[in-house]
């Protein structure tokens, strides 16, 4: 669950269209109307990235009279349908996905069952990526492609879903380099083989 205490605004006037900060916004919150930034207060996480990318400096945050949360309760989605995807894309539950929100990983996954089809919606439901923006993406995308969205990065956007796991370590690579240790670390992670290699599953939607 990410707590929001801020939201963006923009002076408009002076915006030449550049684009800069529709492109570096994780949660779709901006958009090119008329070739100016509008911002939709809604969909906006508080990280601040548009007003640190903007050239004009016409960007500000302003502090929310009152926070507010982003995050998928479990009452929200159908459970086993998270667990099936957990499972499709070799991910614990329990883990978190952002380290920044503590956002775990299933409510990523309750946010992909509820409906969210690429990063930016998961972002916007969950905050997920307010904080650094870094280490969560890697497994949301793994997510996402368990669940058969469509990994085809935004045009200006640099995705890369095929992370790779101890469980997508195939048999022939696993024999070859025996001392990579690979079958040990699956014993450790993994004590009761509930995950296979990533695959766009049949995880139910």
């Amino acid at each position: 669950m990410a707590v929001i205490r801020a939201f963006a605004e923009l002076d408009a006037a002076p915006c030449t269209g550049c684009k800069l900060c529709d492109l570096v916004c994780p949660s779709g919150a901006i958009t090119m109307v008329a070739k100016k930034a509008v911002i939709d207060d809604p969909l906006c996480i508080g990280c601040g990235r548009c007003v640190d990318r903007c050239p004009e400096d016409i960007m500000w945050m302003t502090e929310r009279a009152e926070p507010i949360t982003r995050t998928v309760r479990p009452d929200e989605v159908d459970q086993e349908k998270v667990t099936a995807l957990l499972l499709a894309a070799g991910i614990d539950a329990n883990i978190s996905v952002c380290v920044c929100t503590l956002t775990s990983a299933a409510e990523i996954a309750g946010a992909v069952v509820k409906g969210a089809s690429n990063l930016d919606e998961v972002s916007a439901m969950t905050g997920m990526r307010s904080g650094c923006g870094i280490y969560c993406v890697a497994p949301a995308l793994r997510l996402l492609a368990a669940a058969g969205c469509d990994m085809t990065a935004p045009r200006g956007h640099r995705w890369y879903p095929s992370t790779l796991a101890l469980w997508d370590v195939s048999d022939e690579a696993r024999a070859k380099y025996p001392d990579a240790f690979i079958d040990e670390d699956r014993a450790v992670f993994d004590p009761t083989h509930q995950f296979g290699p990533l695959t766009h599953s049949e995880a139910p939607r």
